[in-house]
């Protein structure tokens, strides 16, 4: 069951000055309010908890701003809001090189041209993934090439799922930011 909370702006002003209790009754307070709306937004409960994490994380990091929170609940739920839309944006560019890479590999499908096409993205990927630095690569091939979650992924390499996380992202953008490159200098 949550905390009732009294005084959101003297709880703020506790949180500012690094008062944990302060912070842990905001989180036992509205963890279970943010968790099913970000669940509601994202589908999964493991991105879910991720966020809400997230949340929480960047009230503490800002609370030395606590003088520009008017309304608790609307922050915290702005936030959840802002990060979940982000979850959902990056799950479907993600989805759509995923799809990219099983495409090149039916190109038996393909006529001539076309199998030349998506034979030279494949390559344009894999040489991506081949300059990616030595973590990042390994985690981008676990999980797309091997299949893996996240946590599959953690649990494997001793990470925090985070930590993994956050290594894939940065790959995937990595990814993207050398294929612009390379196709920008072809056509």
């Amino acid at each position: 069951m949550s905390e009732k909370i009294n005084n959101e702006r003297e709880l703020l002003a506790s949180v500012a000055r690094a008062d944990e209790r302060a912070f842990e009754k905001i989180v036992h307070h509205y963890y279970p309010r943010l968790l099913p709306f970000v669940i509601n937004i994202t589908k999964t409960k493991y991105a879910a908890e991720e966020i809400v994490q997230e949340v929480f994380l960047r009230l503490w990091q800002h609370r030395h701003e606590h003088e520009r929170i008017y309304n608790l609940s609307s922050w915290l739920f702005t936030i959840a809001s802002n990060l979940s839309l982000t979850y959902i944006k990056r799950a479907a560019l993600e989805g759509k090189l995923l799809k990219l890479i099983q495409l090149s590999q039916a190109e038996s499908t393909l006529d001539a041209e076309e199998r030349l096409n998506w034979k030279e993205s494949g390559l344009l990927i894999h040489e991506a993934v081949q300059r990616l630095p030595p973590q990042q690569q390994l985690i981008y091939q676990l999980s797309r090439q091997e299949g893996l979650s996240n946590p599959e992924i953690a649990e494997r390499l001793k990470l925090s799922p985070n930590t993994v996380k956050n290594h894939l992202v940065k790959a995937i953008q990595s990814i993207r930011v050398f294929i612009r490159r390379t196709t920008t200098i072809f056509f």
